[in-house]
């Protein structure tokens, strides 16, 4: 019995050859392959055209099929093989969009060529995944070659302890083959290396490596975090300077000789800003940096008070960029913007279980992530009287309790609060701890508010609108002299803050260069507006004698209701009286209000 199929046996025993036989019993089924399949006859048409085909070709099937290829494909080499019998491999072809990979071949039955084929693969994509790994690996060879310029040690192992990146200058160093190294467990390579333990633990460490023929170098060995979970560890050194190193070295011998850990950082904000962001040439903003940085160079605790929109926070990063604790995070937290009852769970974490809702393996507080760093208190002034008693607990003992835990931690940070309320007269009303508030205002920065520092209101204008107009694509450059002087006779009431708000706003609705008042938001038109009729109103008013004093009285509110031509709500601000009060003496006095 023959093993062959069928039409295989009949093709061979039939006489002559029949073209639609071996279309439907070579070609169809080929239809659903994930390649594009043409098949061209001997008198150049169509005789087979797969769905991938027409996908590629952007072409239906029902409409390729008999009619001659050039029609279909223009210039197409599958007739050429008809002609010479040649196969030829992965030639590229770029159609609709797509590359293509390419191959061509002649059918032959009985010894005849009887069609041409073509099969094509769309390799688009992976010639895309190929450029993007190719830039890939330019970007990861240059950063390899930074970070080995940039460090005498660094190394970094995963959660298991295994080594998966080392500088070729540590490898030099260490005197092993970087390639090698990659992959091993750090312990075979040095038994005395903390970066497994680092990896366990997740404890910060400082340690000392010895290097052949040159002089130790002191690193830092910290836990890699991702997502909150410990992913490995990280050695690095991090000083060129010997005495700066000393001093780390002091701080941190100094915090191991206690019994409680040593809490890295997790997903804390970057401290973004230094003193040089602090824009201002007057004498008020001159000596508030001035006693700012000077006490950077200390570690005592930092009271910043000023109104809101000052920059207290500004100062506050400034501080700590400045200060011994630069290369530690920086952590804030606004204290009237949490609820009292999630505000300790937010300074002292929790551990789980603690409350409903608590995380698996509970939080870390703010103390905790700004440890070695600086914490900045936002508006310290909102605490409640018992929150204040446990930020008393922690800056006298420098050790918390995480909410629902029995473990003590001790904690070294520096604290710099900020306050917009004089906290001392909250101490005079009994609103604030005494002995909270002599802890917190060990040294003391005013921030100027914008009336004090008028002069910096140009620099203030020229820098906002430098930072905003690329955000926000405008085309505005700068402002009108009538506004500049409109915004040097402004009270400002949100200081900096404010005057940046003002800016955005006009240069969105500005359809110039220059911002005029037509753009300026409605509320500050009004102020301005209503000080100018004050100020033309005081500088107007009638001298009475004091003897009738009803009689001045009277006289006044007649002014002021004539100057603001019958508006009792204008006229009371001018008379700096409340509506009510005014109501009350138009009645008294039986003034007519009606213009």
């Amino acid at each position: 019995m023959s093993t062959e199929t069928p039409s295989v046996a009949a093709l061979k025993n039939e006489p002559i050859l029949n073209e639609e036989l071996v279309v439907k019993s070579f070609f169809e089924p080929l239809a659903d392959l994930p390649i594009a399949v043409v098949a061209v006859n001997k008198i150049g048409h169509v005789s087979f055209f797969n769905a991938m085909a027409g996908y590629f070709l952007g072409i239906p099937t029902s409409l390729a099929l008999h009619k001659p290829i050039d029609s279909i494909m223009p210039n197409s080499d599958i007739s050429d093989i008809l002609a010479t019998g040649l196969t030829v491999h992965d030639r590229q072809e770029f159609r609709n969009g797509r590359l293509l990979k390419c191959s061509l071949f002649p059918i032959q039955v009985c010894g005849e060529i009887m069609f041409g084929v073509k099969v094509m693969q769309d390799i688009t994509e992976k010639i895309a995944l190929e450029t993007e790994l190719s830039k890939i690996r330019e970007k990861y060879e240059m950063l390899d070659i930074m970070l080995d310029q940039s460090f005498e040690e660094l190394g970094a192992v995963d959660d298991k302890g295994r080594l998966f990146y080392l500088t070729r200058k540590s490898a030099l160093n260490l005197g092993v083959d970087r390639e090698e190294a990659i992959g091993r467990d750090i312990t075979t390579l040095n038994p005395k290396c903390l970066l497994k333990k680092v990896a366990r633990t997740g404890i910060m460490e400082l340690a000392e490596i010895s290097r052949r023929n040159k002089k130790s170098v002191p690193v830092i060995v910290t836990p890699l975090i991702k997502d909150e979970v410990l992913k490995g560890a990280v050695c690095k050194s991090i000083f060129t300077d010997v005495q700066e190193a000393m001093s780390f070295v002091s701080r941190i011998a100094k915090l191991e000789s206690r019994n409680g850990p040593h809490n890295s950082p997790k997903k804390v904000r970057e401290c973004r800003f230094t003193f040089e962001d602090i824009v201002g040439t007057s004498k008020a903003i001159l000596l508030a940096k001035k006693r700012a940085l000077q006490a950077a160079k200390g570690d005592s605790n930092v009271l910043i008070t000023g109104e809101s929109g000052t920059g207290k926070e500004l100062f506050a990063q400034g501080i700590h960029m400045a200060g011994l604790r630069r290369h530690g995070p920086f952590v804030a937290i606004n204290c009237a913007g949490i609820p009292e009852n999630l505000l300790e769970s937010e300074l002292f974490g929790y551990e789980f279980g603690s409350f409903t809702g608590a995380r698996k393996g509970g939080k870390l507080g703010k103390f905790e992530l700004s440890q070695n760093g600086t914490i900045f208190l936002d508006e310290a002034a909102d605490m409640s009287m018992g929150m204040q008693a446990k930020l008393l607990r922690v800056i006298q003992e420098r050790e918390f309790v995480r909410v629902g835990g029995t473990q003590t931690y001790e904690v070294d940070v520096r604290i710099i609060s900020a306050s917009n309320r004089d906290l001392w007269e909250m101490v005079q009303r009994g609103q604030f701890r005494e002995d909270l508030y002599y802890r917190l205002d060990v040294v003391n920065i005013q921030t100027p508010s914008l009336r004090d520092r008028r002069e910096d209101i140009h620099l203030l204008t020229e820098f906002f609108i430098s930072h905003i107009r690329e955000r926000i694509n405008s085309k505005v450059t700068g402002v009108t002299e009538q506004v500049l002087d409109l915004f040097m006779s402004y009270a400002w009431p949100g200081n900096v803050r404010e005057l940046r708000n003002v800016i955005e706003g006009a240069m969105n609705l500005n359809t110039g260069e220059l911002i005029d008042e037509a753009s300026l938001p409605p509320r500050v038109r009004e102020k301005i507006m209503m000080a100018r009729q004050e100020k033309s109103i005081v500088s107007n008013l009638p001298v009475f004698e004091f003897e009738d004093r009803a009689s001045n009285e009277k006289a006044l509110i007649q002014h002021a209701i004539k100057a603001s031509n019958s508006n009792k709500r204008q006229a009371a601000i001018m008379l700096k009286m409340s509506r009510a009060t005014l109501y009350n003496k138009l009645k008294k006095y039986g003034i007519d209000t009606n213009p």
